[in-house]
């Protein structure tokens, strides 16, 4: 095991017992493989199976939407590769409802969900979709009129695709400042999605919502995540992730 790994491993058994809670909370993944792999960033199903046989021990509920402040769990994917549809089997043999954040310009390219496979889906009643943008660039490297464009158009374009309104929007890269919040709630988005880590109920700013990486977790890093270990982070990712101000 790596120095990395050994200093994460330790960092997040201070942070398990700092942080205790069964809060409920946001889990994301970018993408799951059996055979075929469309991304390094993607999670082995077997893998993904054991988070979720950890998610049943510890009595937490898989849910579309977080309503409850204790036990319930919103898996998310971000960018929409098409392992996931691959092995969407599992989510329907198994009641599992999960959220996909689509880069709307990338649906139907290599390695990417296809239109007809989003709406198959769909249909089943347990995927929900929201906004990664157009093209999955920085929103705060850009002008203004910029930022509109990519946060309006990848909306409309999945909200004409799919036939219902796209409320949520997930960070590209997990970057955001004041500026892409304001923008973000201008244009008609209700809740938005970050990389910090922490609990449903205890957002950073009002709108806000914390989600936990979770892709490569081994079950008992998965297991500390889910009691609130990484929230130990938490000041290190705003630092890295969070613009101050509406530059």
């Amino acid at each position: 095991m790596s120095l990395k790994r050994l200093l994460k491993q330790a960092f997040l058994k201070v942070g398990a017992l700092y942080y205790n809670s069964s809060g409920s909370k946001v889990i994301y993944y970018h993408d799951i493989h059996d055979r075929k792999k469309y991304t390094d960033m993607s999670t082995p199903i077997e893998l993904f199976k054991k988070h979720i046989d950890i998610l049943r021990e510890c009595d937490y509920r898989p849910v579309a939407e977080i309503k409850n402040r204790e036990k319930e769990v919103e898996i998310t994917f971000d960018d929409g590769f098409r392992g996931i549809y691959e092995n969407f089997s599992f989510f329907v043999d198994n009641n599992i409802p999960v959220r996909i954040f689509l880069i709307s310009g990338s649906i139907g390219e290599k390695e990417y969900l296809e239109k007809t496979q989003i709406e198959q889906m769909l249909e089943t009643g347990l995927l929900t979709v929201g906004s990664h943008t157009v093209s999955h660039n920085n929103l705060d490297n850009m002008d203004e009129i910029t930022a509109v464009k990519e946060l309006k158009e990848s909306k409309k374009a999945l909200e004409d695709m799919f036939g219902r309104e796209i409320k949520t929007l997930c960070f590209p890269r997990g970057k955001f400042s004041d500026r892409t919040i304001r923008l973000a709630f201008e244009l008609g988005y209700e809740k938005l999605y970050s990389c910090l880590p922490g609990n449903y109920h205890v957002p950073f700013k009002k709108g806000l919502v914390n989600r936990s990486l979770v892709q490569h977790a081994d079950e008992a890093e998965f297991k500390k995540i889910l009691q609130g270990a990484d929230k130990i982070f938490f000041n290190r990712y705003l630092k890295q992730q969070y613009r101050p101000g509406e530059t």
